[in-house]
């Protein structure tokens, strides 16, 4: 990222950092592991906007040892949902209302 002298790069910073949070956020309320375990660690180990779509690809290590893929509409956040091995992840229905992330979360920098 440029150096910015007006603020600008810390408000992209911000905002970068709130999309992975929701991100994340939308997970843990949507997914659970299917062999019961907790989830603990959320490694947002790839985060990038496709310009031709307009989507942002999210890749998640879950627990140091499990992938999940999110894509994101980048006009509308609106998550699309995740593409994941079944046997690794289970959907919850009803979804959980969690409004504050309780995992560790590492993330990527912009």
């Amino acid at each position: 990222m440029a150096f910015s002298l007006n603020g600008n790069g810390s408000k992209h910073k911000e905002e970068f950092r709130e999309r992975q949070d929701r991100i994340a956020l939308y997970f843990v309320n949507n997914y659970e592991l299917a062999n019961g375990e907790e989830i603990k660690e959320i490694k947002i180990t790839s985060f990038r906007k496709d310009l031709m779509t307009g989507y942002w690809h999210c890749i998640l290590l879950i627990n140091g040892k499990y992938y999940a893929d999110i894509s994101e509409n980048y006009e509308e956040k609106n998550i699309l949902g995740a593409s994941y091995q079944s046997d690794e992840f289970k959907r919850i229905k009803p979804q959980k209302n969690n409004t504050k992330l309780e995992a560790k979360i590492e993330y990527v920098e912009d």
